[in-house]
């Protein structure tokens, strides 16, 4: 248990400084350009730890369903990989960190009045609003009209957070018998090329070499935050459940929250503890299953 609990508390700590990460990233690269390069970094960090130390069948995991690392190269990875770059040209890493929690709340969402996967209930209809209602809190919920920027922002990383939770879906009803590491190393290869080609017609190439910060934030963001963030989640799910690494939702924003202060030297307030606070109550709410109720599995990558 403690071997699981120090690997949770790796895994919320990667996925919680990747905001740092493309927060430097974003200062000198497009968009575009930033998603590309990590997601490229984490696809060959991938493609040797599980195609050469691990000898996964990806090859064979592709041609059993072509289509399936396909899909979930736009869902799992475009869309909400572009989505987080562009939302933080106009907020914080801190508060992208608490935005990023909220797809365990839009897929319970589209499981209950969408796919009809999972059965409505109240108390988890009360953390979905508390959920929102933190984020609300972190922002400032007195003067809203002051934060359309960092409104913009979240509402452009949450249609992202829309995508990951498809993908969720999508993945427990046409991946569950593929091996998950050869496919998460097929999604991330397939997302990287993606969105390189993408960069590259946007953006073009960079007028001259980034300078060493920059670098060291895409490489950090692409090893530690997307290639090694996802081989510890899926060893944890291999070496608990799936349910025991849903508690990374609990560790990020509070991660988020104190990396932003050690490195971003960002000073938080009242209302961002507040939020945070109010936020994991709605995760909590959220994740609580009454007894003998049938719920949904959520699987997220």
């Amino acid at each position: 248990m403690l071997r699981n609990s120090i690997l949770l508390f790796a895994v919320s700590l990667a996925w919680a400084s990747e905001y740092q990460f493309i927060s430097e990233a974003d200062r000198a690269l497009p968009p575009t350009t930033v998603a590309a390069c990590t997601t490229l970094v984490a696809a060959l960090v991938m493609l040797f730890i599980v195609g050469v130390v691990m000898h996964r069948p990806i090859a064979s995991t592709f041609r059993a369903r072509p289509e399936v690392p396909l899909v979930m190269a736009v869902i799992a990875v475009v869309v909400p990989k572009l989505s987080v770059v562009i939302a933080e040209d106009s907020i914080t890493a801190d508060l992208a960190s608490l935005v990023g929690t909220t797809v365990p709340v839009l897929t319970f969402l589209i499981t209950v009045f969408i796919t009809r996967q999972a059965e409505y209930s109240h108390l988890r209809m009360a953390g979905v609003f508390a959920a929102f209602l933190g984020m609300l809190i972190f922002v400032g919920i007195d003067d809203l009209a002051a934060h359309k920027n960092e409104i913009t922002g979240a509402l452009i990383m949450m249609s992202g957070g829309v995508a990951f939770a498809i993908n969720g879906i999508f993945s427990s009803l046409r991946a569950q018998d593929l091996d998950q590491y050869a496919l998460t190393t097929l999604v991330l290869v397939f997302g990287g090329t993606g969105l390189g080609v993408a960069a590259l017609l946007v953006d073009g190439l960079p007028p001259e070499v980034p300078d060493i910060e920059v670098l060291a934030s895409i490489t950090g963001s692409g090893v530690l935050a997307m290639g090694l963030a996802y081989l510890g989640y899926y060893l944890l799910i291999a070496d608990s459940s799936a349910y025991f690494a849903s508690f990374y939702a609990y560790l990020v924003p509070p991660l988020g929250l104190l990396t932003g202060v050690f490195f971003l030297d960002e000073s938080p307030t009242i209302n961002h503890i507040l939020g945070v606070g109010v936020t994991l109550l709605g995760l909590w709410l959220l994740t609580r299953s009454a007894p003998g109720k049938k719920t949904a599995r959520e699987d997220f990558m």
